[in-house]
């Protein structure tokens, strides 16, 4: 596979975005995860329909929203980024940031089957050989330790399946994103003033600052993402992750978090696993 070294360059810049967000959520750790959520949908659709119409691509929206090719996809991405979106704030404000890191780890991995099930991409011994780890790592841990890594293998199906579709949509990165949050955000902001009038009346300017900021946070590196996976195969895509899982995980034991024997357990194997996929892909599975 020839890569565009833009695309390269795209993705390891978003995953590192992502991979520095958890102290961003830290802030509003006083705040409801879901008004959090609620927020981030909204202010994301406002930061990239602003955007679109600075950049005067405004038309791009209604463009998107007529394509019903695109659409087909676009309305199941948005439900699978919003539940992704609401696992992974809640494990960041809940000390579960090491299960987020033990998610995103699994993602690669899990983007590799996608993308060898689904684009037909091409995939070796090793890579097949790293997938059977991860999973042994899994088994491993459910059977003896009695812990099913739920957010974390939720957090890796939904971004791995959110990045399939999306990139089967291939819309314009920015569109795509505005799109997705507007499906969204009449049910966000139903929610938040039916169920969270109280949380949204408490809640300060700083606060409030921080949540509007969420949304440009959210909405940066999802375009980004969504450029990267248009540009390089879906199986390079889910390889880069692991950048930021691994910043995650350092946040994590920074603020304090302690492996469970069954998160040792699993990281262990998905490690091994990301180790034995990298020579797979290094021996030919991409020419960088």
């Amino acid at each position: 596979m020839e890569l565009k070294k833009k695309g390269l360059s795209i993705g390891l810049l978003c995953y590192f975005f992502w991979g520095i967000l958890p102290a961003y959520w830290n802030l509003l750790s006083g705040v409801d995860p879901l008004l959090i959520l609620c927020c981030r949908i909204v202010f994301a659709f406002v930061f990239t329909v602003s955007f679109l119409a600075v950049s005067g691509r405004i038309g791009l929206l209604p463009k998107t929203l007529k394509d019903r090719a695109a659409m087909r996809y676009l309305v199941p991405t948005s439900v699978l980024i919003t539940l992704n979106w609401g696992m992974y704030i809640w494990a960041v404000n809940s000390a579960h940031i090491l299960d987020a890191s033990l998610g995103y780890y699994m993602n690669p991995l899990i983007s590799f089957l996608f993308g060898m099930l689904i684009f037909r991409e091409k995939s070796n011994r090793l890579q097949l050989a790293a997938v059977a780890l991860a999973f042994a790592g899994v088994v491993i841990s459910v059977i003896a330790y009695g812990s099913f890594p739920i957010v974390s293998i939720g957090l890796a199906l939904t971004f791995a399946a959110y990045g399939a579709l999306k990139k089967k949509a291939g819309v314009d990165p920015v569109a795509g994103i505005t799109v997705e949050s507007l499906i969204i955000t009449p049910f966000a902001l139903a929610f938040a003033f039916a169920f969270m009038p109280a949380s949204i009346a408490t809640a300060g300017t700083a606060s409030f600052l921080l949540l509007v900021g969420g949304g440009v946070v959210t909405a940066i590196p999802l375009i980004l993402y969504s450029r990267a996976v248009n540009d390089i195969p879906f199986i390079v895509v889910g390889f880069f992750q692991y950048l930021s899982p691994t910043l995650s995980l350092i946040y994590g034991l920074i603020m304090g978090e302690t492996p469970s024997a069954s998160q040792i357990v699993s990281f262990v194997f998905i490690g091994l696993g990301l180790v034995v996929f990298s020579v797979g892909l290094v021996r030919g599975t991409a020419r960088i």
